[in-house]
């Protein structure tokens, strides 16, 4: 049996539990790990324990902390279990009718009288496949314009991505780097972040791979790395720019490839050509003969692995340093041959074509930029919010975001825990959990799991694709296009996307593992991308300079937006958020597990203690333009002096009543890439006074 932990009790005597005769088979669906895990209930159907699955190739029965937390959230006071109504500031139970016509009613009038841009969505936790299906139904059939993950997590890493390859998905799976020489991880502790899928890391180490990590903290990750690099803040895209312009000037490329398949080589050659080793020294505080060493470790270890994390996606000078980092990888040749390429969270199975009618779609009349959402929530441009997340906590400036959203004509939240954002809403909707809910998964290793529903629901939740067909039902849209189960999902969605025609519900579970994607009705599975040298780029070729019309540069992190024009003697640290597995998502911290494993703390060197007056525990008031917040302090020296780091989710609502950390950082995006940032924001620090619990 894989390794397990009881949701009723964590404690050192804990007892294994009795074998079962029968254990639920499922995916974790939340970091997109991929994790099999075995679910066992109790004579009330409720879950008693979770294990890993050992007969899952992919994690091969590791789990971490998050899906033994979730589990207890299904059964936690903090649940939503019926539909709520504010009346006079207090939330009454209404019926699903009773909230359907009065959201389709609301919908209805805000875009007759406004228009459909105002109303948008902001859904980073939309459900499973079943849901996100019918959510894009929906949007097509309303002019919905959408927030989802993108902006507080991905739009930098896929929007470079795209434009560097055609597709922003990462280019091959995680399992993979057993086949690989040398494994660069840059701003990644994956360690926490994909700590079930961390033993193939392990697994490459020993059979030979060189691990190779970059990052500002000496993280659980970099203490397994046969290399750690620690680098200034921010300061990544020096370190890129100089990696290539060595590589270039050296003749260590791979001349076949780039003259076969990109273009814009000589302009980048031009755009790196005064970043020099000594010069990236100076900039990064890595020692040039380091910088040099890792240039011809990766031109000579082939094939070669790049894993890049939030921690160069979610800055605000995001897009340099991904384009270089990935512009390294592929003049080297490390795109679209077995252990190469670019491993990624991201792994898009694409979208449905050709479903609704050309007279059924309604186009959006106006669309935001994510930053210019907080403007037009605030001056009356939207009216409406469908939420499925937790904005208030995920988005910057959550204090800002909050008032928004508080000061909107109507509030929809389709919620699984009474969060900060849920608190807010006049109509909340009780959500399903994926354990609930049967769909496909698709992982860090590129394939798709099918999940088959393990509990059944316990009050009046509904999934998020029951919850858009009954909706559309009740505007008088053609309802004929949503399915209604996850299964008739599934068919349709194979029907209409190319890329999943060949991937059955039957044939992912009769495969261990599940199915690589694309993969066509007639073809076979595409375990990596770009194998046969085309890319999806206009040309077919990776387009070096094709991120944006001005030149690849390095932009001070001091001098990035959200810093720009800042005091460092006002503002003398630097801020940042990291992952912690425990406390993963939002919803992960109502869980009493996760209240017992961590609780807020705020990272800091010793010397930078030292400045601030605070020992082990102190309370510390961490202050920046958009806010400040307290925090016990955590003396470690795995942090740079001047670099402050804590977990970025707790929330107002939950068991921590602590204000978010986002409420630190102001609105402000990364320009190349588009990512709000949630790091590296100049900040002030001081003793609050009195001994942390």
């Amino acid at each position: 049996m894989g390794s397990y932990v009881r949701t009723r009790a964590l404690t050192s005597s804990s007892e294994p539990l009795d074998h079962d005769e029968e254990l639920r088979t499922s995916i974790c669906c939340l970091c997109n790990g991929g994790c099999g895990i075995k679910i066992s209930l109790d004579q009330e159907g409720k879950i008693k324990a979770v294990f890993g699955d050992p007969e899952n190739p992919y994690n091969k029965g590791k789990i971490c902390s998050k899906p033994m937390e979730i589990a207890q959230t299904l059964y936690g006071p903090y649940r939503v279990r019926y539909p709520m109504k504010k009346v006079n500031g207090t939330f009454e139970r209404i019926s699903w009718d009773e909230a359907l016509d009065l959201i389709a009613q609301k919908y209805n009038q805000y875009i007759k009288e406004n228009g459909t841009g105002s109303i948008v969505g902001i859904t980073s936790k939309i459900g499973g496949s079943y849901s996100k299906l019918a959510h894009g139904i929906f949007s097509e059939l309303t002019g919905l314009v959408n927030y989802g993950t993108g902006p507080i997590c991905t739009d930098s890493e896929a929007n470079v991505r795209k434009k560097l390859f055609g597709d922003g998905s990462g280019t091959s799976p995680l399992s993979d780097v057993v086949n690989s020489k040398i494994l660069l991880i840059v701003g990644n502790n994956t360690a926490q972040t994909k700590a079930g899928q961390f033993h193939w890391i392990t697994e490459a180490k020993r059979r030979g791979t060189r691990v190779v990590v970059i990052d500002t903290r000496f993280t659980e990750t970099a203490q397994a790395a046969d290399l750690f690099i620690q680098i200034r803040p921010g300061t990544d895209a020096a370190l890129g720019m100089a990696l290539l312009n060595y590589v270039i000037k050296n003749g260590l490329y791979d001349p076949t490839f780039v003259s076969k398949h990109t273009n814009g080589f000589e302009k980048l050659v031009q755009d790196v050509s005064t970043f020099t080793t000594k010069r990236a020294e100076e900039i990064t505080g890595v020692p040039q003969n380091v910088i040099e060493k890792l240039a011809q470790d990766l031109a000579t270890l082939k094939p070669g692995m790049l894993f890049e994390g939030r921690g160069i996606v979610c800055v605000n000078n995001a897009g340099a340093s991904l384009w270089a980092f990935e512009g390294l990888m592929a003049i080297l040749g490390n795109i679209g041959k077995p252990g190469s390429g670019i491993i990624s969270h991201i792994n898009n199975t694409g979208g449905i074509s050709n479903l609704i009618q050309p007279n059924d779609v309604m186009k959006p009349d106006r669309k935001r930029s994510s930053s210019a959402l907080y403007k037009d929530m605030e001056e009356g441009d939207v009216k409406m919010v469908l939420i499925s997340g937790n904005p208030c906590a995920t988005w910057p400036d959550s204090a800002r975001m909050s008032k928004a959203i508080e000061g909107l004509d109507f509030v929809v939240s389709h919620t699984l825990v009474m969060d900060d954002s849920a608190v807010l809403a006049d109509i909340v909707l009780p959500a399903t959990h994926w354990l609930e809910e049967a769909g496909a998964q698709p992982s860090v290793h590129r394939v798709l799991q099918w999940k088959n529903k393990t509990v059944e629901i316990r009050g009046e939740e509904k999934s998020g694709g029951d919850f858009y067909r009954l909706l559309a039902e009740r505007m008088g849209l053609n309802s004929s296009y949503f399915p209604d189960s996850s299964e008739s999902a599934w068919e349709l969605e194979r029907k209409h996307n190319k890329n999943v025609t060949g991937i059955s519900r039957e044939r992912m579970l009769a495969t261990p593992g599940g199915v690589h994607f694309p993969c066509s009705e007639i073809g076979k599975e595409n375990v990596r991308l770009f194998a046969n040298g085309v890319f999806k780029t206009s040309s077919g070729k990776v387009e070096l300079t094709g991120v944006s019309d001005a030149p690849l540069d390095y932009v001070d992190t001091f001098d990035a937006p959200g810093n720009n024009g800042l005091s460092r003697e006002e503002f003398p640290y630097l801020f940042s958020t990291n992952k912690v597995a425990s406390h993963y998502h939002t919803e992960c911290q109502y869980s009493d597990w996760a209240n017992e494993m961590e609780q807020p703390y705020v990272e800091m060197h010793p010397l930078t203690a030292l400045e601030i007056g605070v020992k082990e525990g102190d309370k510390v008031r961490v202050e920046t333009v958009a806010g400040s917040i307290v925090l016990a302090a955590k003396i470690t020296q795995s942090v740079p002096r001047g670099f402050l780091s804590t977990q970025p989710y707790f929330g107002l609502q939950s068991p921590y009543r602590q204000a978010p950390a986002n409420t630190l950082f102001p609105v402000a995006t990364d320009p190349v890439g588009g990512n709000l940032i949630s790091k590296n924001i100049m900040c002030n620090a001081k003793a609050e006074g009195g001994q942390g619990s």
